[in-house]
């Protein structure tokens, strides 16, 4: 019976060793992609890279604390915005970039102890309110050119080096946001985090400091959104207020959250691909109908995979383990 145990821990082990080999073997596909492939199709996979960070984000407020933040488009057109000024007023985009993740953190830190007090759709609603108001700021004001939006200086490269360069800091960023939240899940505060989804009042109790909690990871999030808003910047060269604080930013993401799986690791990453090659051939097959049609095909891929790609195979995993575990025990 021992022995049966310790096959079944040791086959354990090697799917999870299996499983690093795969990401590794898929991220050095990633890097090597762009040799293959047309510019348009680097540019459609770097914008997949991007969705893909968005999603982590909110897949770390609403997947693992159960906080769903509509309104963190917020995050992305402060990170673009901020970023668009210091590149303006001289500096290089690897200064003014850690500014705008900077100025996001604070923001989500000054506003998290009011609206994280908020919750269920509650707080959703106001996270919509807030990105509204910072939009109107935005759109007012004049060192972010108001309504009309602003220019960014150009990347100096070739165009294939200039898509080069966007596709590899997005993907950089992809692996950097999967990595932090890894770290994060797995720590005691992410037990923390969790704790709160499933019961905050008993978290309370137990002596969780929910506050410190709530504000933290969605500081967190704010910093994956703001990175990614600031290289959209410079990758756009142009950016306009309702572009970047549009609310439909987060709602594709928590779309992409929900098809690869909420509360996974890898699951914003396969959402993002999912969604983004539904979208494609859609648009190329139905251009006057594509809207439609999408929303019709991803409402039926959450009704045959309710919990998403990745919760899906983590739930037959898991099954299959106990399932082994039983018969060794017998």
């Amino acid at each position: 019976m021992a022995e049966s145990k310790e096959g079944v821990w040791s086959n354990m082990v090697r799917s999870k060793k299996l499983t690093g080999v795969l990401l590794l073997t898929a991220l050095a596909f990633l890097v090597l992609l762009p040799r293959f492939v047309s510019g348009y199709e680097v540019r459609v996979i770097t914008n997949i890279f991007m969705y893909a960070v968005i999603a982590q984000g909110i897949n770390l407020m609403s997947g693992y604390m159960g906080y769903l933040p509509f309104g963190n488009a917020m995050f992305f057109g402060t990170g673009a915005y901020i970023t668009a000024i210091g590149m303006n007023k001289g500096l290089s985009f690897f200064l003014a970039a850690p500014l705008a993740a900077l100025v996001a953190i604070l923001f989500s830190v000054v506003f998290g102890f009011v609206l994280l007090r908020l919750r269920g759709h509650y707080f959703s609603i106001a996270t919509i309110g807030l990105s509204a108001a910072l939009l109107g700021v935005v759109q007012n004001s004049t060192i972010t050119g108001g309504a009309m939006g602003t220019t960014l200086p150009l990347l100096t490269l070739s165009p294939s080096a200039t898509n080069a360069f966007f596709y590899f800091g997005m993907l950089a960023l992809m692996v950097f946001s999967s990595l932090v939240l890894y770290l994060v899940v797995k720590s005691r505060f992410g037990f923390g985090i969790r704790s709160i989804k499933a019961n905050e009042e008993a978290a309370v109790s137990m002596g969780i400091n929910t506050t410190y909690h709530k504000v933290v990871t969605w500081a967190i999030s704010a910093l994956f959104t703001s990175l990614a808003g600031a290289l959209y910047a410079y990758w756009m060269s142009f950016i306009a207020p309702a572009e970047v604080f549009d609310i439909m930013i987060g709602v594709d993401c928590i779309v992409i959250m929900l098809l690869g799986g909420t509360g996974t690791i890898l699951g914003p990453i396969a959402g993002a691909f999912v969604y983004e090659f539904v979208a494609q051939s859609v648009w190329s097959a139905l251009p006057n109908y594509h809207l439609g049609v999408l929303g019709i095909l991803i409402i039926v891929i959450l009704l045959f995979v309710p919990k998403g790609i990745f919760s899906g195979i983590g739930d037959f995993a898991r099954r299959r383990q106990m399932k082994l575990l039983r018969k060794a025990g017998t």
